[in-house]
């Protein structure tokens, strides 16, 4: 058995997903484990060690004690399963009055344009003159101002406000933020703004983590870095990216090199690479050699520590430290076992690293890397160095590539055709940038080193920037609007593996088997075609402060707005584009309702009408969409009427029930900001 540990990391996922996703944990599973030791003691005595039947037992059986195990972590690491979680308090959750909480702080605060988003951990809630000890994590927003920005992990606040469920995506194919948090084990959240007070501070690991940072951008800041140079700067070195504006964040993630504005594994790797070759200027004896292990372990941890210690990070230090201690004790190291040891060792202290999008690349990657890399790598020698590098540079990115492409078309809906472009001068760059970054903390002391250090960075970082937006700018840079399931992103991986096992290995069973899987996949996606021919639908879309209206004809369609809801990026990408992409709709008709003479719009033999102050009665209108405030004014009483379509405008939350009890009694009324987006299909004739 060559890789154990991996063998073991599979099952052990393979339990944590099960609990994640489908709740599966009974009590008795503490029985089986118990069982199951059981059993294979009594096959170790009973059957030959030569057996076949013995050796295929004892493989299910401590597979299945994994399987079981990661079930049970993943119990016993979730907050619900305690009495007192908050989800468990009814009272408080339906209060109508505002509760006054303490909280504890227990990650760093990110700030936002207006508000201060931080996540907490409740400690008390008081009710009347009763209080109650609770556990769970929330989200709260605070307005943002001179002290909300200066609040950090380990601070005790006092807050008074209502906490609500995170709730579900209201428009079709909507990125489900709530799930995103669940996966955080947050699912409550509350807007505080201004009725927070400070209470005490507690130092905690995180605290102390976030001064230090904090500090070192500060110098960076002293050092004379500004705008996006220190955005940027801070980013690349240390992890901090609430300063990233959106269109430097575009450029990075459209060219495929997202991944170094978000410590990760290339950065601890980096400072690894460089500890590591400056102790390999000097003779090394046994006595030495603990110490430069020791040295460069502190060293990484150090370095993860005033990074946030985010998972991704966690994991590559974690591995690295292994590495390092297999030199100490002069152990052969499997580069798999080590992998999978650190991961294992992560998900033994939070098993829901497995459901973040960071953690999962980052592994994949560097598995990418491991497996790929000395194949890719050993297909082209060169004689010069220059070329040698490059090829080396491209052969890793290459590697890490084919690893993450499934899962980040699966998150990202995109894919950079030039990444081997890109990456060729981003990596470099981004050692060297790594290494000025800290070179500028470590010459704080010498303004006038800093400040010159400062400078090569910025013109460093700008050149870079300028060469990114170049290959952005390039026909065919990007591929976007992709959109795969879950179910396609496993075949994806299959084939993946498929490939490479056959590459290897050369058996006409992986060929076959790679015909098959190549036929699914494909099949999968004639299907979708398929069942989209003839569709027509209406969709209106879950907005605040906005009518938007995509008529849709197969994968042609009309998109109806206001010309200010076009140009807000922000809230396309995030409530109606995924679904655009979801259903392999062309390019949008953009139509405004600004230009609109007629608030009656005809479509397939189907009328609907915008009504802006009250509903006027014509029977040839098929759905109404307005406001509550129009709805009330209106008299509603005639057999032969509309559906009724209420848009989410703020501010008219409380109203009138005359109306709304007798739609809802014919069930000719959504409100779309309790219902979620409506959805009229005409094949169907269904809402």
């Amino acid at each position: 058995m060559k890789h154990p540990l991996f063998k073991i990391l599979i099952f052990l996922i393979l339990g944590i997903y099960c609990e994640i996703t489908f709740s599966v944990f009974q009590k008795e599973f503490h029985l089986i484990i118990i069982f199951n030791l059981f059993l294979l003691v009594f096959f170790e005595k009973v059957l030959q060690n030569t057996s076949y039947v013995k050796k295929i037992l004892f493989e299910f059986l401590i597979a299945f004690s994994f399987v079981v195990s990661g079930i049970i972590l993943v119990d016993f690491k979730n907050d619900s399963s305690y009495l007192n979680y908050i989800g468990n308090s009814k009272d408080i959750l339906e209060s109508k009055k505002a509760t006054e909480s303490n909280l504890r702080i227990y990650e760093p605060i990110v700030i936002l344009e207006k508000l201060v988003k931080i996540k907490c951990e409740i400690l008390t809630v008081t009710k009347g003159s009763l209080k109650k000890n609770l556990k769970g994590k929330i989200l709260i927003y605070l307005t943002k101002d001179s002290s909300s920005i200066k609040l950090m992990p380990g601070d005790e606040i006092r807050v008074k406000c209502n906490f609500k469920e995170l709730s579900n995506p209201k428009n079709p194919h909507q990125f489900n933020y709530s799930n995103y948090l669940s996966s955080k084990q947050i699912q409550y959240s509350a807007f505080v703004k201004n009725n927070w007070k400070f209470i005490s501070s507690s130092l905690t690991i995180k605290r102390f983590s976030t001064i230090i940072r904090d500090k070192c951008l500060k110098i960076l800041v002293d050092s004379g870095l500004k705008s996006d140079d220190f955005a940027i700067a801070s980013a690349l070195t240390f992890g901090y990216k609430d300063e990233l504006s959106q269109n430097v964040k575009g450029v990075f993630s459209k060219t495929g090199s997202m991944h170094v504005l978000a410590v990760s594994g290339l950065h601890v790797g980096i400072i690894f690479l460089i500890i590591s070759s400056i102790f390999n200027l000097f003779k090394s004896s046994f006595k030495f050699k603990i110490l430069k292990q020791l040295i460069i372990i502190l060293t990484i941890w150090f370095y993860a520590f005033i990074t946030g210690l985010t998972p991704s990070v966690l994991r590559a230090t974690t591995m690295l430290t292994f590495f390092s201690m297999a030199e100490i004790f002069s152990k052969s190291s499997n580069i798999y076992n080590i992998l999978a040891s650190s991961a294992i060792l992560l998900l033994i202290i939070n098993p829901y690293l497995i459901v973040h999008v960071g953690f999962q690349l980052s592994f994949l990657a560097v598995f990418g890397i491991i497996y790929m890399y000395p194949l890719i790598n050993n297909l082209l020698f060169f004689e010069s160095k220059l070329l040698s590098k490059t090829w080396a540079i491209t052969s890793v990115s290459i590697s890490a590539q084919v690893a993450t492409f499934p899962i980040s078309i699966y998150y990202f809906h995109q894919f950079p055709n030039f990444f081997i472009l890109s990456n060729l001068l981003v990596i470099p760059t981004v050692f060297v940038l790594l290494i000025l970054g800290l070179l500028i903390i470590l010459f704080s002391i010498t303004p006038s080193i800093s400040f010159f250090l400062a400078k090569v960075m910025s013109f460093l970082i700008s050149l870079l920037v300028k060469f990114l937006f170049l290959i952005e700018s390039l026909p065919y840079s990007t591929t976007k609007d992709l959109y795969i399931s879950k179910s396609e992103t496993v075949l994806i991986y299959m084939l993946v593996i498929l490939v490479l096992l056959y590459t290897k290995y050369h058996k006409k069973v992986l060929y076959y088997l790679i015909f098959f899987v190549s036929f699914l996949i494909i099949g999968i996606d004639f299907k979708e075609d398929y069942d989209r021919t003839g569709s027509k639908r209406i969709i209106v879309y879950s907005l605040p402060n906005y009518t938007a209206i995509d008529l849709v004809s197969e994968n042609e369609h009309y998109f109806i707005a206001k010309k200010s809801l076009f140009s807000n990026k922000k809230l396309m990408n995030t409530n109606i584009k995924n679904n655009w992409s979801y259903n392999d709709l062309s390019r949008a008709k953009f139509i405004s309702l600004d230009t609109l003479k007629s608030k009656t719009i005809k479509w397939e033999n189907k009328s609907i009408a915008l009504i802006e102050n009250e509903w006027e009665y014509d029977s040839t209108i098929d759905f109404a969409i307005l406001n509550i405030k129009a709805l009330e004014n209106s008299i509603i009483e005639n057999e032969n009427l509309p559906f009724f379509i209420i848009s989410n405008s703020r501010g008219n939350k409380i109203y009138k029930k005359q109306n709304f009890d007798f739609l809802k009694g014919k069930n000719l009324l959504h409100e779309l900001e309790n219902d979620g987006a409506f959805i009229y299909d005409f094949n169907s004739e269904s809402l």
